[in-house]
């Protein structure tokens, strides 16, 4: 039960945190924060925009990109699966015919053996 709770939470987290909604809301909030303090000196300046940039806005980004590729992927899976199955379809059709062919080539066999005189 708590691992299928986890899973449906983890799931739905992955995608509410990969959203460009979730982008927007951490790059408003990241920003707000420099209302109430300001990094001092050069270096503060960078370590805060490193910061931001990879751990605010990059990583909702990433997630964002990440599940689009993820659905073109699927996209491309489920086409080939299409076109797979339907060549299997076309096999099983060919094979059906070639058996049935083939019992009717037995039976014309049979007749000719039948008819022809043995040569023993």
């Amino acid at each position: 039960m708590m691992k299928r709770f986890n899973d449906w939470l983890g799931d739905k987290l992955a995608y509410w945190l990969s959203t460009m909604g979730c982008f927007y809301l951490i790059s408003i909030a990241i920003l707000a924060t420099l209302f109430f303090q300001r990094p001092e000196g050069v270096q503060a300046w960078l370590m805060f925009w490193v910061t931001v940039f990879f751990q605010g806005v990059a990583l909702p980004v990433l997630g964002y990109v990440s599940r689009k590729a993820g659905e073109k992927q699927e996209q491309i899976l489920n086409e080939t699966h299409d076109a797979v199955m339907d060549e299997l379809a076309l096999v099983k059709e060919e094979l059906a015919i070639a058996k049935e062919e083939r019992e009717m080539l037995k039976k014309l066999l049979e007749e000719l053996h039948k008819r022809s005189p043995d040569k023993r």
